[in-house]
């Protein structure tokens, strides 16, 4: 409960600071919490890797995303949104574009991420691995690689941003889903409770893509990332290093390996047997 209401006290010292303020004036009163988003790729369980990625920025870079976003999705030939397999196949809102049309956008909608976002972020696992070492020995509602990524993309985040001697806290927000939906929920009063986190993750929240456009733009990155790691053999996609290295800082990947994940399994499985007895 305590660490709920730090997390609420957050919010309202935000709201406090511009709360009455003159909207032309809001830039002189910035607020120093971070956001970011974050989807996933790879959820089918027939990929080789599955992945967390998504971009963290500030709030006012952030702010002036949007308003981009759709200015180049409405640019010639005209989307309504941004769905990274969609653009793939030229389906659904990419149907009728040409090839060279589609790379066009991409790359057109890269460059708003880099103008908006300070760096990338990824959390990934090869899917063998957690077949091997986890698969069918959780609970079902719990058995999918999403839940070890879940807090570990962010405290790839925490951990970067710390090392660059910043201190600010971060706002994360995930893109939703009704396979996640229910499991995130049991599990977030747990992640609140971690002390890594403890005074660096301000608020974590499950967003629809269609509403909150940056994570279209975790999307672009998610899916750019596991395509370059399990499809070797077709050509360079110049989309993968100009969606990773936009932003004007250094992206961070993080990898959870074999060992990682038989620990982070271990730890599950004792706490688990700790409160049955």
């Amino acid at each position: 409960m305590s660490r709920i209401c730090d997390n609420l006290s957050v919010r309202s010292s935000i709201r406090e600071i511009v709360c009455g303020l003159r909207r032309d004036l809001f830039s002189r009163y910035q607020v120093t919490v971070l956001k970011g988003f974050i989807d996933d790729s790879g959820s089918g369980g027939d990929s080789k890797w599955y992945v967390l990625a998504g971009y963290i920025g500030t709030v006012e870079g952030w702010d002036q995303f949007d308003q981009m976003w759709l200015d180049v999705l409405h640019e010639h030939p005209r989307t309504e949104s941004f769905k990274a397999s969609s653009a793939e196949s030229r389906k659904g809102p990419f149907a009728g574009f040409t090839v060279e049309q589609r790379n066009k956008k991409i790359d057109r909608l890269i460059e708003v991420i880099g103008k908006c976002s300070r760096r990338a972020v990824c959390a990934r696992m090869r899917q063998s691995d957690y077949n091997e070492i986890v698969k069918g020995k959780v609970p079902p509602l719990f058995d999918s690689p999403y839940y070890f990524l879940f807090p570990t993309v962010m405290g790839a985040a925490v951990n970067i941003e710390r090392f660059d001697g910043r201190t600010e806290s971060i706002d994360f927000v995930f893109d939703s889903d009704d396979t996640h939906e229910k499991g995130v929920r049991r599990l977030l009063p747990s992640v609140y409770g971690m002390q890594s986190f403890h005074g660096c993750v301000a608020n974590i929240i499950r967003r629809d893509d269609e509403e909150f456009l940056p994570l279209q733009a975790a999307d672009l990155l998610a899916w750019q990332i596991r395509r370059f790691l399990c499809i070797t053999d077709e050509p360079i996609r110049p989309h993968f290093d100009a969606a990773k290295n936009c932003p004007p800082e250094l992206p961070h990947n993080f990898i959870m390996d074999r060992q990682m994940l038989q620990k982070a399994f271990d730890e599950l499985m004792k706490r688990s047997e700790e409160r049955r007895v």
